[in-house]
């Protein structure tokens, strides 16, 4: 794939489908990378790089667990970090919104769909919501497609709304009306497993059916026995090779995998798309 960072402006026929309806890559503790300003241990480094490569990599759902530091003033871009077991200094200000401004002043890329699942939350209170949807909503609110537009297609929504390109998916009862329900994750609910043992427990959750509108996302991710996330790149390429609509990538909608940026996902999600979009002609 020569542009990654706008493979879904250049997939035929990929307009057709609806977000919900899409087969997206996603990161997995994204905020959890080997150059992030915080040391870490190696038992809480899930990816490579930070979400500014991930996003200009192709990743479209990017999985946020966010800290409140109420040390931090008021508007200070610290006060909200993105933490795994402890914070990774990432900021949802700078390392998140900022990003995607910078990503979509590139007009090249403004076909370009992207999720932030805000998918947990540490020390917050119903007035720290309240503050870091308004810093949401301050630096990208314009770009946000709102819930009630999920019945419009990816045609319908460059035809009506070119400058919404965001989904803000919110995993807390007291998110803006705007946001979308928290990602539905399909997870094992263990850490230490085998390769084999998460592909049975994949088989059984793809085939249940989704829930019209829902944004649903299998997390392919285990840890090694050295308490580590393990890289089984080879088995993700393998697993979800996409070759018609019949391939196993089909059952899908949103992968999450650990060290990302090593697999074909990206490559693999752009041709699925094709299939999945044919197939609703």
């Amino acid at each position: 794939m020569s542009t990654p960072d706008r493979w879904m402006g250049s997939t035929p026929g990929i307009y057709k489908l609806r977000i919900d309806e899409l087969i997206l890559p996603g990161t997995h503790d994204s905020g959890s990378d080997k150059e992030a300003p915080k040391f870490l241990l190696p038992n809480e480094i899930t990816q490579d790089v930070p979400i500014r490569d991930q996003i200009n990599r192709g990743f479209r759902v990017i999985d946020l667990r966010v800290e409140l530091f109420p040390s931090q003033p008021v508007g200070h871009p610290r006060r909200f970090q993105l933490y795994h077991l402890t914070s990774s200094g990432r900021t949802i200000a700078d390392d998140v919104l900022g990003v995607l401004n910078a990503f979509y002043a590139e007009p090249a890329r403004r076909n370009e769909i992207i999720i932030l699942n805000f998918h947990q939350f540490k020390n917050f209170t119903d007035s720290s919501h309240e503050e870091l949807q308004q810093l949401i909503n301050q630096m990208i609110g314009a770009r946000l497609i709102p819930y009630a537009f999920r019945p419009m297609t990816l045609a319908e929504l460059r035809q009506e709304t070119p400058e919404r390109t965001v989904v803000i998916s919110y995993n807390s009862n007291r998110g803006d009306d705007d946001y979308w329900p928290g990602v539905e994750q399909q997870w094992i609910g263990k850490d230490y497993i085998s390769t084999s043992t998460l592909k049975e427990f994949m088989d059984d959750v793809s085939a249940q059916p989704k829930r019209p509108y829902a944004l649903r996302a299998i997390q392919c991710a285990k840890y090694t026995g050295l308490f580590v996330p393990d890289d089984f790149s080879d088995k993700v390429d393998a697993w979800f090779e996409s070759k018609d609509i019949n391939s196993y990538i089909q059952r899908f909608h949103i992968i999450n995998t650990d060290w990302s940026t090593r697999s074909n996902i990206v490559i693999n999600c752009a041709h699925a798309n094709q299939f999945r979009a044919m197939a609703k002609d």
